[in-house]
């Protein structure tokens, strides 16, 4: 047998034998589209992340916290995997039950409020461990300073279960079983049950209490001496025009729902203080700016200062939206709100304070 014929020979059997180990000892088994577990029948968490989650556990053998966070949050290209912070795994454990979180993360402070809040009562409800991803929390912190619910750092080191995932408290049969709030199923009936408990976790940081308070302490110093009731009156207008006549084919609220809210707080209390906050405070200064007992308070402040101010009155009138309604619940007392479907939110009805009027 000449060389050559060795030399190939052996080649050959190298490559059978490599073949061989191979197919006996795979190194890994890489899950397939259909592998990626979520509950039968339902979206797995929300259009958007089904497709990126996916992805990720095609290509990922352990998909974390950290994997699903970066696909919730734009901002999450910042937070690497070294930064600060991520706790170090030796530091913190994995929940060791399952835990209670939201992956639909839309709008603005009003609406991430409702997504907090819900995780929360959620959690409260069932004994969960309560995480919000940090797109959400961060937000809210530059606000609040009271928050309880950690953000996903404190998790993003541990692997993601999704056969373990449910959308709502009515499929949860198991503290196995993490409760993921998807689109459109906040929790505000759950929450109201402790809307005690939520206002001191919707606690305003220092500098934003003390400009709220600031505004209505100067503007009592300019008036003669009296018991004042303030009413908070939060009108939402630039960004919501397009979005009614589109949805329902509704134009603005005039005018005439302010005064008729305003006639009624001036027949039940003496001496009213109108105190206006608003996304166009040239309309409202325009439309109430000579009545005596009116003053438009948003030209300088923040929205969350905005916030704080109407959390500061007695008393509450807003028209749209859940800014004007966070307002209103953290203040207390009466609240006036303009009679539209989309304002009727499930759970406000136990407030016997609560009035609808067109």
């Amino acid at each position: 047998m000449n060389r050559n014929t060795k030399f190939f020979r052996t080649l050959i059997l190298l490559v059978l034998l490599v073949t061989l180990m191979y197919i006996a000892f795979p190194l890994h088994d890489v899950p397939s589209k259909q592998q990626v577990p979520h509950v039968p029948g339902k979206s797995p968490l929300s259009d958007s992340v089904q497709v990126r989650n996916i992805s990720a556990a095609n290509v990922s053998f352990t998909y974390t916290y950290r994997d699903l966070e970066f696909n919730l949050c734009k901002e999450a290209k910042k937070w690497t995997s070294n930064s600060d912070q991520d706790k170090k795994k030796s530091e913190v454990q994995c929940p060791r039950k399952a835990i209670s979180s939201v992956v639909f993360i839309k709008g603005r402070t009003g609406n991430q409020m409702w997504e907090y809040a819900s995780v929360w009562a959620v959690a409260r409800r069932t004994g969960l461990e309560p995480y919000v991803p940090r797109c959400i929390r961060n937000r809210l912190k530059e606000i609040f300073d009271m928050l309880t619910v950690p953000g996903f750092e404190d998790i993003a080191h541990c692997p993601v279960e999704f056969k373990t995932f449910v959308n709502s408290i009515e499929e949860w049969t198991s503290t196995n079983q993490s409760i993921i709030l998807p689109r459109y199923t906040l929790q505000p009936e759950l929450v109201l049950t402790w809307v005690q408990d939520i206002r001191q976790e919707f606690h305003f940081n220092k500098e934003i209490r003390n400009k709220a308070q600031r505004v209505l302490l100067d503007l009592s110093r300019k008036l003669p001496r009296k018991e004042y009731t303030f009413v908070g009156v939060h009108v939402r207008r630039t960004d919501y025009q397009g979005y009614l006549d589109r949805k329902y084919g509704e134009k603005l609220v005039t005018k005439a729902f302010f005064i008729n809210a305003m006639n009624y707080f001036n027949s039940k209390y003496s001496n009213c203080l109108f105190i206006y906050v608003s996304d166009d405070p040239g309309w409202c200064s325009k439309q109430f700016g000579r009545m005596k007992n009116v003053f438009v308070a948003s030209n300088e402040n923040s929205p969350a200062e905005d916030m704080a101010i109407l959390s500061y009155c007695n008393h509450t009138i807003y028209d749209y939206g859940t800014f004007g309604e966070w307002g209103a619940l953290l203040a207390g007392g009466e609240t006036i709100y303009l009679n539209m479907t989309q304002n009727m939110r499930k759970g406000t009805g136990k407030f016997m304070n609560w009035i609808p009027m067109k």
